[in-house]
């Protein structure tokens, strides 16, 4: 009996305090401050607390709310929806006279039926926030790729029985050029074979507009088309020996050849410029950034040549082997060349080799790529091979791929 008088006591206080701590704090405060606060929530108690009230639910539903989310992220707003995604190829999918051939592992009606799904779940977000629609089709999408396998595969088949010399992807078009000497050139959006180009296709390379396709091949020739037709526009003709490699700025190309020269083309008038000589071996590879030609050759050097005087500035010595790769970055005045032992990168301003990258045992050289200060190389022992091109020296990494 004793403790009754102290459990009234304690209901009395109790009725009284607790509407205090039942206060709509939030929505009592200053607005800009609100939204201050809310932010620092994750994106699972954003949802929860919207919830609360009406209040709550304008703040947390609140663009800017989940604009802040994306942004952290590193989501941005995508492009309106291709026609390959609103079932562009699928509907395509018997045309077998593009060579194309569809795997789906979903029924057709499962796929409607899941787009209808996705609309009526994201009708009313996206009409409350599309930055919060934004970041919940990028976590859908995020899930998708680690959890769900593949939905359905498009395979582009024409170059049966032939290897595939080159391939670019280009303002909505895969340009794929095989060693039957034709050139395809494929919609990206519906997956349609636009058109086939055909005479002397080894590689090719596309123009920043794409308005030309200029190819190739071993019959010492090179062909400009009309990028969005397939006509051919010029035949070039010039060289003395096979054309080895191409590089294209603008509307200005450069050729290298077997027969030991480079060439300058305008390929809108399909004419030769300029002619450069001075390599004395067959010209392997070619970089151009409309001022200036870098080129490496058979003769172990490497050459920085200015287009329009025909003069060679610099010549980079060193190699000791074939210069077979090159990368050009005019912008730090940096080149990196590659040869079947080393690679070696190059202040172009100074002449100077300021970096030599450890011998890669005589292998034979494919490719290579460079990022900021990070370079992977590809050759013919099927590893790749990161390198921090500051430190020269052993590389960082070597990445293989289980057998």
């Amino acid at each position: 009996m004793s403790d009754k008088p102290g459990s009234s006591k304690t209901r009395r206080e109790e009725d009284i305090i607790d509407p205090l701590f039942q206060k709509d704090f939030l929505s009592q405060l200053p607005e800009e401050i609100a939204y201050r606060i809310i932010p620092h929530l994750t994106p699972r108690d954003l949802v929860t607390c919207a919830g609360v009230s009406r209040t709550w639910r304008r703040i947390c539903e609140d663009d800017r709310t989940w604009r802040r989310k994306c942004l952290e992220k590193g989501y941005v707003k995508l492009d309106a929806p291709s026609f390959r995604f609103l079932e562009g190829w699928a509907a395509n999918r018997a045309n077998e006279q593009a060579g194309i051939t569809i795997f789906s592992h979903m029924d057709l009606q499962a796929a409607h039926q899941n787009r209808r799904e996705r609309e009526i779940a994201y009708g009313q977000c996206y009409e409350r926030s599309s930055w919060k629609s934004l970041y919940l089709r990028k976590q859908r999408i995020i899930s998708n790729w680690r959890s769900r396998p593949i939905q359905s595969s498009t395979v582009l088949k024409s170059h049966d029985q032939h290897w595939i010399n080159c391939l670019q992807v280009h303002s909505g078009r895969i340009v794929a050029g095989s060693d039957d000497n034709k050139l395809r050139v494929w919609n990206v959006d519906d997956a349609q074979l636009a058109f086939t180009l055909t005479g002397g296709v080894f590689t090719s390379q596309v123009s920043d507009d794409g308005k030309y396709i200029v190819s190739y091949a071993t019959d010492r020739t090179l062909r400009v088309w009309c990028g969005q037709t397939g006509v051919q526009r010029h035949f070039l003709q010039g060289h003395t020996s096979w054309v080895n490699c191409i590089s294209l700025h603008g509307t200005t190309l450069v050729s290298g050849s077997y027969d030991l020269t480079l060439r300058v083309w305008d390929i809108v008038d399909g004419k030769c410029l300029h002619i450069l000589t001075g390599h004395l071996g067959e010209v392997c590879c070619v970089q151009f950034d409309g001022i200036r030609v870098v080129s490496g050759a058979d003769d172990c050097n490497v050459k920085v040549w200015n287009v329009q005087t025909e003069e060679c500035l610099h010549t980079l010595t060193g190699h000791t082997n074939r210069v077979d790769s090159l990368l050009f970055e005019p912008e730090r005045d940096l080149v990196v060349s590659g040869d079947r032992e080393t690679i070696r990168v190059w202040d172009v301003r100074s002449a100077t080799c300021i970096a030599i990258l450890d011998s890669i045992q005589d292998q034979f050289f494919s490719d290579m790529q460079l990022r900021g200060n990070i370079l992977v190389s590809y050759y013919g022992d099927w590893i790749f091979r990161v390198w921090d091109i500051r430190n020269g020296g052993p590389c960082i990494h070597r990445l293989q791929g289980s057998d």
